[in-house]
């Protein structure tokens, strides 16, 4: 899944708050997210407060095949990780410049949308959260329907951003219901940061890659550094 691979090297980055260099929560530990769907199916699968597995994706991509639960968390989401055989590692891996990563206050999830040849659509996400957070916090990107959607009959969705705002307005399911009403894609990225920003006072972007045509993507923050390739 091209999702997949992009956002597992992007964990790699330590310049993005994902997997190695990621935010400190409040005890100066890195707690991880991760979601993955498929459009196909609306399979989906996430995992959060990781702690040792190397790639949080790549639990989150276990998760949805193994297809029991959704979402796993924290001491059994490491367990399940290790009966699936997926790298695990050191938690000190993750702490790379600590003062760096205590700064880290607007720091962005890192995702990508795809969609093949055949029209299948997926997303994937990955995120170290908040700097400052409090231990056990789970933000909005492991959560269907918050910060991630894909369903191929209409577009897929990934975020960036102040998670508890995503959660509190299931910010991509809403926007993947204005693609499934026919709104372009354009508008529906632009509509739904405006919503961000006055409904919650809140920053964040968002990309999405309807069923038909060209990416797009939004935000209300100083940047948000995207890319796409056909």
């Amino acid at each position: 899944m091209a999702a997949v691979a992009a956002v597992r090297q992007m964990e790699d980055e330590p310049l993005l708050n994902a997997g190695i260099g990621a935010t400190l929560n409040s005890d100066g530990e890195v707690e991880l997210d991760a979601g993955v769907m498929e459009g196909a199916g609306l399979r989906a699968g996430g995992a959060a407060c990781l702690r040792d597995v190397r790639h949080p994706i790549d639990l989150a991509v276990a998760v949805m095949e193994d297809g029991r639960h959704v979402l796993l968390a924290a001491a059994g989401a490491s367990r399940f990780a290790r009966e699936h055989g997926l790298e695990m590692c050191d938690p000190s891996i993750f702490i790379t410049d600590r003062k760096r990563q205590e700064l880290l206050h607007g720091a962005d999830t890192v995702g990508a949308v795809a969609r093949d040849s055949d029209g299948h659509l997926a997303v994937a996400v990955s995120t170290g959260g908040r700097t400052g957070k409090l231990p056990g916090r789970i933000g909005d990107s492991p959560i269907p329907g918050a910060g991630l959607y894909a369903d191929d009959r209409f577009g897929a969705v990934c975020g960036t951003g102040l998670g508890e705002a995503f959660i509190r307005l299931g910010l991509a399911r809403l926007m993947v219901i204005e693609l499934q009403h026919g709104m372009d894609g354009a508008s529906v990225a632009k509509g739904a940061i405006d919503h961000l920003g006055q409904a919650m006072h809140a920053q964040g972007g968002v990309i999405l890659i309807p069923r038909e045509g060209a990416p797009h993507a939004a935000f209300n923050t100083p940047a948000m550094p995207w890319a796409m390739a056909q």
